[in-house]
């Protein structure tokens, strides 16, 4: 990803926002010269062993190149040789091997001329038989990590195109295979992002899976010259403004399926602005810069992300210009449909509401179609409690990866139907062969509104379902829900997971957190129950606690061969017009 003369630019590149990034380096560098070694032994996978020594190698070896300093030097090469020494690199979960071809053939490449000859032969053969051999089993067309729609297909075939890369003159031939399988099979996990950017396996694994398809890329361009055409994939370059319309105005994202907050920046988000020449797509990333750049080194704790190094690569100093203006209003199609709706990019205060579709069958997803997150006055009032432990689930004897209607899976509260602010029938789960599809609706008031097609996850339970999420004038949210049943009669259950302090209200509830309120009306009040449900303890072995979570659920039995609506108003305090009702649906959802 970069030559001598890379590395001869970046030493006298001395915008702002460079000088922020070198000093991360630094202090990362500094930190690991007095890191104990990491430790291999006694883990039951290797991937966060060699994703620490990932990130050790690619900080000291870019200190390195910007300082000729030797601790930094000496410091790498320890850390490839205790990686180069090991026998496997983790062919059973073979994540590990991609990330650990990443370390092993950055640091070989980054610093070969100062390694020994000795030392060099030993990393570059264990790239060989750590990493590129095994890899020769695995067999394509088996929707496995070498041609799966899903985040492994990029981190294995980006990892083992780096570390072939950085052998190719050893053994040609090898090294041509593995890249040439990576360029063939890579584009099947790019299928996702078709047509407008958005990633079913939620926002972190769209960090993981997109870094390394740009770690990909990079490395193809500086090798051979040529991408292959892997950032023209359909949806892939789109996908940096999925990455800015998840996040709220309280800073949380849409934790839809197996979210897990890792890292305290995003690193690809510069190589997206400087691809497409887009500053605005890099404003909040180089503001999480300054900020850890004025961190102490305890602060920054190596928590930044791993692949921070690259960032100075990926930075170009002489972008300006306000970018490209941001909707407030977007919505996606494709694997995920999404919708997300909010009233202002600029205030923390904003009202902010995000809707999914999709289906449970896929890679990390969860039981939550239709399920949504909701801001306001700088709260988040509706949440998703992300994913549960691996470990705990493991442990607990849970199939983790079965996607079937009846895995065990969904008998856990963050992953099922319980954890999430969905429609529920007769307490029975969605359809896992289903999908829920998004469209924009026309309104009369002429508010953002979209309407999800949920029919095909109930069935056998409904003959139809939608669900309509309107964001009004006055800041406030409807959530209108219709279904109709068929020859049998249903319970009803609405499902609204809170962090808030809930109170019943003649209206319907009222949530208060931090000193502010969101006032919920329900319509129709009558025929209904309405109960505030603490799910803050662990219900069985594979769940945590939840501290401090509720859940609100809206029961209403609906007899057979019947119609029936629910529509709940979310009120922001701040709201100007608390009874306001001048929005007005298309008429099948009034």
């Amino acid at each position: 990803m970069a030559d001598a003369a890379r590395f001869a630019t970046l030493k006298t590149q001395d915008d702002d926002v460079s000088r922020a990034i070198k000093a991360l380096i630094f202090q990362i560098a500094e930190k690991v010269l007095i890191a104990s070694p990491v430790e291999y032994e006694s883990v039951p996978i290797l991937l966060y062993p060699v994703r620490e020594v990932q990130g050790r190698v690619l900080a000291l070896a870019m200190a390195y190149r910007l300082s000729d300093d030797a601790r930094y030097l000496a410091r790498a090469r320890d850390e490839l040789r205790r990686l180069s020494a090991l026998k496997n690199w983790g062919t059973g979960h073979f994540l590990s091997v991609g990330e650990a071809a990443v370390a092993a053939g950055i640091g070989l490449d980054w610093l070969y001329d100062e390694i020994p000859e000795e030392e060099r032969d030993h990393i570059a053969s264990a790239i060989r038989t750590n990493a590129l051999e095994p890899s020769l089993d695995a067999v394509e067309g088996t929707n496995g990590w070498v041609d799966g729609d899903y985040n492994w297909n990029q981190v294995c075939n980006a990892g083992l195109s780096v570390g072939a890369l950085a052998v190719a003159e050893r053994d040609p031939d090898l090294a041509a295979r593995i890249v040439n399988r990576a360029i063939r099979n890579v584009p099947i996990a790019g299928k996702v992002y078709a047509p407008d950017g958005s990633y079913p396996e939620g926002v972190s694994y769209w960090a993981y899976g997109t870094s390394f398809h740009v770690i990909l890329i990079e490395a193809l361009r500086s090798v051979t010259g040529d991408s292959r055409g892997l950032e023209q994939l359909p949806g892939f370059l789109e996908t940096a403004d999925f990455k800015l319309h998840m996040s709220g105005p309280t800073g949380l994202d849409f934790t839809y399926a197996d979210y897990h907050l890792e890292n305290q920046n995003e690193p690809i988000m510069l190589w997206f602005a400087s691809e497409l020449g887009r500053l605005d797509l890099a404003v909040d990333e180089l503001a999480v810069i300054q900020r850890l750049s004025r961190s102490s080194e305890d602060e920054i704790a190596l928590r930044p992300n791993r692949l921070l190094p690259c960032e100075l690569l990926w930075w170009k100093p002489e972008l300006t210009g306000p970018g490209k203006t941001r909707s407030h209003h977007w919505t996606a199609g494709g694997v995920l449909p999404v919708a997300v709706m909010r009233s202002s990019w600029t205030d923390p205060r904003a009202t902010f509401v995000a809707v999914k579709g999709g289906s449970p069958d896929h890679s990390h997803a969860h039981m939550d179609v239709g399920s949504f997150v909701l801001d306001a006055d700088g709260v988040r009032w509706a949440v998703d409690p992300g994913t549960e432990s691996y470990d705990r689930m493991r442990a607990a004897g849970i199939t983790l990866w079965d996607y079937s209607q009846g895995s065990t899976r969904w008998d856990t509260f963050r992953e099922g139907p319980e954890g999430h602010n969905i429609l529920r029938f007769n307490g029975a789960a969605q359809d896992v062969a289903g999908k829920g599809e998004i469209a924009e609706m026309a309104t009369q008031s002429g508010a953002p509104a979209n309407v999800v097609d949920l029919t095909s996850l109930y069935t056998g339970q409904v003959a139809r379902v939608e669900r309509t999420v309107l964001l009004d004038t006055d800041n406030s949210v409807l959530i209108s829900d219709e279904w109709t049943t068929g020859p049998q009669p249903v319970q009803a259950a609405w499902q609204w997971l809170t962090e808030a302090e809930v109170s019943v209200t003649p209206q319907g509830l009222l949530l208060r957190q931090d000193g502010e309120s969101l006032a919920l009306t329900v319509e129709p009040l009558a025929n209904t129950t309405v109960a505030v449900e603490d799910v803050s303890g662990a219900r069985e072995l594979q769940d945590s606690s939840n501290p401090g979570l509720s859940r609100i659920v809206i029961r209403l039995s609906t007899p057979a061969g019947t119609t029936a609506k629910l529509r709940v108003r979310a009120i922001p305090g701040s709201a100007e017009h608390r009874t306001n009702q001048g929005f007005a649906l298309p008429r099948h959802q009034q």
